[in-house]
């Protein structure tokens, strides 16, 4: 088994620079795709080639061109909305912007392919970018998982839509799965406050939600998700944390409340090198505690002997091995 990250935006299209189609000059190419992506994405010329790293004539050159090829127009100037794809151009732009990335996706399997890698498994963690698990489970499972590549994707909050459009074949991903996906049950973690050492509330057993209305609370997403802390603890108290800063990821949250800059509620899972090393301390929210579970996400029809279900499995195998903080 190799690990290997990936990024957004890569320069994998740049290896690529043949046509789609057999005859050159009837169809559209690479760079015209990429560029109908960027406008469309970006809604202006000059941001388009910002993103492709050209300049701005050749970003208009390609889209007339691209035009000329297909005989019509692909974009209209609004006054409010910048450049956006004309009602003909719309379904054009969409497909673009499911194939590329697949194209893409394709050539890096392929690359890979001639040496010793036999599939590649695209993970991600939704939510927290946690990894802690991720040299011990590769350490353990080596042997087992033998020819398989753990590609890590970035996910976010939003785990089922990147299975669903390919970013990622599986997700280990905390609370209730939002969408259509198949979840394989992990593990039972706990929602809990994390504070410095040294702030008043690290010395309570439990904290109510009153306990974080004076308090500057971190938090990862900017709308609350089903399920978790505002949800299950904070707004049926009917209150509010005084501040609310907003930081997308949960390693900066970590870091900050080690400061001594604020609190938070997250994953006693996925802060456990910060709690383990004393940086952080955790106390329970209400007197029960807040339960959350973690699974493990693919597609729907992800076949029983496919790459991503192996690794699934071996996940949960492992993570039964492995005592929860």
């Amino acid at each position: 088994m190799q690990i290997a990250a990936t990024y957004a935006e890569g320069g994998i299209w740049q290896i690529a620079q043949a046509s789609w189609y057999p005859t050159m000059s009837d169809y559209l190419e690479i760079h015209h795709w990429q560029t109908i992506i960027a406008v469309s994405d970006t809604g202006s010329i000059t941001a388009a080639a910002g993103r492709l790293h050209v300049s701005q004539s050749a970003v208009s050159h390609r889209l007339a061109e691209a035009e000329r090829r297909l005989g019509g127009r692909l974009f209209e100037h609004r006054p409010s909305r910048g450049m956006q794809p004309t009602p003909a151009a719309l379904a054009l732009c969409q497909a673009a912007q499911r194939a590329m990335p697949d194209l893409a996706r394709a050539e890096q399997d392929f690359i890979r392919s001639s040496g010793d890698v036999s599939a590649t498994v695209r993970i991600g963690v939704g939510s927290y970018d946690c990894y802690h698990w991720l040299a011990p489970f590769a350490a353990a499972c080596s042997d087992r998982l033998e020819g398989l590549l753990l590609e890590l994707v970035v996910v976010g909050d939003m785990p089922v839509p990147r299975l669903a459009d390919g970013t990622a074949d599986l997700v280990l991903a905390p609370g209730p799965a939002q969408g259509a996906c198949e979840a394989t049950h992990l593990f039972t973690d706990e929602l809990v406050l994390v504070t410095h050492p040294e702030h008043p509330l690290a010395g309570q057993s439990w904290i109510g939600p009153e306990a974080i209305a004076e308090e500057n609370y971190f938090t990862y997403n900017r709308q609350p998700s089903p399920g978790f802390e505002y949800e299950r603890f904070v707004r049926p108290a009917g209150l509010s944390p005084r501040t609310i800063t907003v930081l997308e990821q949960t390693g900066a949250i970590a870091e900050m409340a080690a400061a001594g800059f604020g609190v938070s509620i997250l994953s006693r899972w996925a802060m456990s090198p910060w709690l383990d090393s004393g940086r952080l301390v955790s106390v329970r929210c209400g007197r029960s505690g807040l339960e959350l579970e973690w699974s493990a996400l693919t597609r729907v029809e992800t076949a029983d002997d496919a790459p991503e279900r192996q690794v699934a499995n071996a996940i949960v195998g492992w993570l039964g091995d492995v005592p929860m903080s």
